[in-house]
């Protein structure tokens, strides 16, 4: 099954206003991982993401964990265990008015310290399995994007183009 998910200028009739009073709390859920995540050396017990997105985000997680047999040796191997943000109440990065796609609940960041945004050379490719798996359920990948946009460590759950 693949999401077709809003474009970002429509996210805020889709996911809510992430701005206003008590959206948190009603829009968003914690999603389990089947393997332990860390941020840095500081263990993650779930991710917080909208609920619009939970129900895939849960698929992708499983077959990301099937896909590599169960192995937590495979997923420190491809570092998949290391993650870096999903909810953050923040413009995008450059912009005076534009909200990011993490202010929704609605993107996810993993390995920066490997795929640093920008940056033209980074661990995650388009055929890597956890990219995969993500685009396979409708998600956007941030490698995707212009040369000046690239950030190979994000995914969203929102296209850029119609």
């Amino acid at each position: 099954m693949s999401n077709i998910w809003p474009l970002q200028r429509d996210c805020l009739a889709f996911y809510g206003d992430p701005r206003q009073p008590g959206w948190l709390h009603a829009n968003t859920v914690d999603v389990s991982c089947p393997w332990p995540l860390k941020m840095g050396e500081l263990p993650i017990a779930h991710i917080l993401i909208h609920k619009k997105c939970a129900e895939s985000l849960t698929r992708v997680l499983s077959s990301i964990w099937d896909a590599t047999g169960r192995s937590l040796e495979t997923i420190k191997r491809l570092r998949y265990d290391r993650y870096d943000g999903s909810y953050n109440l923040r413009l995008i990065r450059g912009s005076a008015a534009a909200m990011s796609m993490h202010a929704f609940a609605a993107a996810i960041d993993w390995d920066a310290a490997d795929n640093a945004q920008h940056s033209r050379t980074h661990l995650f490719q388009d055929d890597s399995l956890l990219v995969a798996k993500f685009k396979e359920d409708g998600w956007i990948w941030g490698g995707d994007w212009s040369p000046g946009s690239i950030d190979a460590m994000h995914v969203q759950a929102a296209r850029v183009h119609a």
